[in-house]
């Protein structure tokens, strides 16, 4: 890989560890100031929120193009309005169908960013990913969810499996 990719890898991912740091310290204020039950729902409700923002950018992308906002084109790059994900993550489908798509990430700059603050940042990154990917998935097509069945940061793999609801 030329040196240039790289360099330009690691600006972006410098880039995802710096929005970590930002949701890091805001969440831990929110739960400093309002307590750990209180805090929790508040930041929940946010990812929702900012999840929501990113999956309805995607199924506008697609609707300008007058496509469908199926299980299939939902990690189609020219869906996406961030494809950051493409060349920051590694990660690849291992399972794929009409009603399913299961990805599996190995390296998350976003869940790096978290792991830099130690156990509290994990706790936060967490809480983070564990509702982003299904708040996005929500937005881009509500009769599709995402099911995290297991963390980078604590199971050493991250599996994301967006599937029609049942």
């Amino acid at each position: 890989m030329s040196q240039d990719i790289e360099k330009y890898r690691t600006w972006v991912r410098q880039g995802q560890h710096r929005r970590s740091a930002g949701i890091f310290f805001m969440a831990k204020g929110i739960i400093e100031e309002l307590g750990e039950e209180k805090g929790k729902e508040l930041i929940i409700e946010q990812v929702y929120e900012m999840g929501n923002s990113f999956g309805t950018d995607r199924k506008n992308a697609l609707q300008k193009q007058g496509l469908d906002n199926n299980v299939k084109r939902f990690f189609d790059p020219s869906s996406q309005t961030d494809t950051v994900i493409a060349f920051a993550w590694k990660g690849e489908t291992v399972s794929q169908s009409e009603e399913h798509i299961v990805k599996e990430f190995t390296y998350c700059p976003i869940a790096e960013g978290f792991k830099n603050y130690g156990k509290d940042g994990v706790k936060i990154g967490e809480l983070f990913c564990e509702h982003i990917d299904n708040a996005v998935a929500q937005a881009y097509n509500s009769d599709i969810e995402c099911i995290r069945e297991s963390s980078l940061n604590l199971d050493g793999l991250c599996r994301l499996h967006f599937k029609l609801k049942d």
